[in-house]
C-alpha cells in the first residue's frame, strides 16, 4: 500500500483522496502521519508530512503553502478534465502542466496575481507549446492571453 500515493499523484484534498483511494489508505497515512492536511481555500489539501517526506528523501521541516498547493490542485483538476476529452499529459509538475492533442501543446499553468503576460516557459517542451492557459482566481485582473477564471472558495 502506497500512503503517498495521494500526493506523488495529486495534489487531492481530503475529501477527493478519500473518493479515490478509500478511507482505508487515507487513514492508515494520517494515523501513520506519512501525509496531514493542510487547509486552502478548496478546503484540506493533504501534503507529506515529517515521515512521508523522510520517505520522498526530502527535508522533514518543510510544509507546501496554501496558495500553491490550491494552484497545484487547480491545475491538476485542469489536466484531468482536458485528458477526459482526449489530450495526452506529457508533463505535470505543481502549478504546470503541458498537454497534447493532435500536434497542438498546450501549458497549463495556475498564477494567483494578476496576469499579464505570456508565463515564460521553464524547459525545451514548455517552449513548444503552441497555446497558454492560465487558471487564475475568480476576478483577478487578465490581459490578452487565454485565462480560464476559477472560483476558488467554499461558495
Amino acid at each position: 500500500m502506497d500512503l503517498l500515493a495521494p500526493w506523488r499523484e495529486g495534489p487531492y484534498t481530503l475529501q477527493e483522496a478519500l473518493e479515490r483511494y478509500g478511507e482505508a489508505l487515507v487513514g492508515e497515512a494520517l494515523r501513520q502521519r506519512v501525509l496531514k492536511p493542510v487547509m486552502t481555500r478548496l478546503g484540506p489539501v493533504l501534503v507529506p508530512a515529517a515521515k512521508g517526506r523522510k520517505r520522498l528523501g526530502l527535508t522533514r521541516y518543510y510544509t507546501p503553502r496554501a496558495g500553491a498547493l490550491e494552484m497545484a490542485l487547480l491545475v491538476r483538476r485542469q489536466a484531468e478534465a482536458m485528458e477526459r476529452e482526449g489530450w495526452r499529459v506529457l508533463k505535470r509538475q505543481g502549478s504546470r502542466a503541458v498537454l497534447e492533442k493532435d500536434g497542438e501543446r498546450v501549458l497549463v499553468v495556475g498564477n494567483r496575481g494578476p496576469v499579464g503576460r505570456r508565463p515564460r516557459p521553464q524547459d525545451d517542451l514548455e517552449a513548444t507549446a503552441s497555446r497558454v492557459v492560465v487558471l487564475v482566481p475568480e476576478g483577478a485582473k487578465r490581459s490578452r492571453i487565454e485565462v480560464k477564471e476559477v472560483r476558488i472558495g467554499s461558495g
